[in-house]
């Protein structure tokens, strides 16, 4: 019997240390920035040396957390083994709406950079899917306002203006990916709704458009149907994936077949598929501007 409750004790104890150290990892991939972040290259480099367009040009790649890719396949990484000529800066930020990245604008405007990525919004959609969601996102983010699409757009606006007085950068902004993959569910719709804002901004901006949402919207067409998780079950799906990728060394792409998706791994992130889309626009992007900045010429569009 005593060898019993020592067992007990001894394997709620060990449950006890597993969870404290889950939950602290978890917590520290919410609030840890990139390595490669906006500030530490300036810390660890200082500005980069001439103005666009460089030898070895700076691309910035800034987000949330599906950009940030700690807890979404890192397409940045991606890039960085696909264009090793190249300087990548990682600004995305878990968690961040379009507001907040605004407020952290000026260390990538700090940079010169050749090339900055935009790709933000999801979590300006998902802030709208109830009244809990938006009070829990003035409160995490520290928000002036309700989130809303005006909201979104006002935001989106101002990050691209930022940019365009204060660098000689070709700016692109992407279209955020769908929230789910059940085109019939307002989650969808709602993001289709936010992807719209992203390409009337880049457009009314004057800015490349790289169209990433309609390049997963057709992948997903031609795809076989599955049934994946719901809405509902996002938030849990997402601490599960944490849990699995910490504790048992599960892939990304290993729990998103779990979830029944093709490309997203908890209904938010991407996978190496919904990643593999959004590098390979990125990449084409970076090729076509640099080639036009070099020759003097127009470059053609992100689409």
């Amino acid at each position: 019997m005593t060898s019993f409750i020592i067992l007990s004790v001894a394997l709620a104890l060990l449950a006890t240390a597993l969870l404290v150290s889950f939950a602290l990892t978890v917590s520290r991939l919410r609030i840890e920035l990139p390595a490669d972040n906006p500030e530490a290259w300036l810390a660890s480099r200082g500005r980069p040396a001439g103005e666009p367009p460089r030898d070895r040009p700076l691309v910035v790649c800034a987000g949330d957390s599906i950009t940030h890719g700690a807890v979404s396949v890192n397409w940045v990484d991606m890039l960085k083994s696909r264009l090793p000529e190249a300087d990548f800066v990682n600004a995305g930020v878990n968690s961040e709406l379009a507001w907040n990245l605004y407020q952290r604008v000026d260390p990538i405007v700090e940079l010169s950079p050749d090339c900055v990525i935009v790709l933000i919004g999801t979590n300006d959609a998902n802030a709208t899917l109830g009244m809990k969601k938006a009070l829990g996102y003035m409160a995490t983010q520290r928000l002036p306002e309700i989130p809303s699409s005006q909201f979104y757009r006002e935001s989106l606006t101002l990050i691209v203006r930022r940019l365009k007085a204060g660098t000689r950068a070709a700016i692109a902004i992407a279209s955020i990916p769908p929230i789910g993959e059940d085109s019939g569910h307002y989650a969808w719709l709602r993001s289709e709704e936010y992807a719209l804002i992203a390409k009337e901004t880049a457009f009314a901006e004057g800015c490349a458009y790289l169209p990433l949402r309609e390049r997963m919207v057709a992948y997903l067409q031609g795809a076989p149907r599955k049934k994946a998780i719901t809405l509902e079950d996002f938030l849990r799906a997402g601490s599960q994936a944490h849990w699995d990728r910490t504790m048992f060394g599960k892939t990304w792409d290993e729990i998103s077949a779990r979830n029944g998706f093709h490309l997203l791994i908890d209904g938010i992130h991407l996978n190496t598929h919904g990643a593999t889309i959004m590098a390979d626009l990125v990449e084409r992007f970076i090729h076509d501007r640099l080639r036009a900045a070099r020759s003097g010429g127009a470059s053609a569009d992100g689409a």
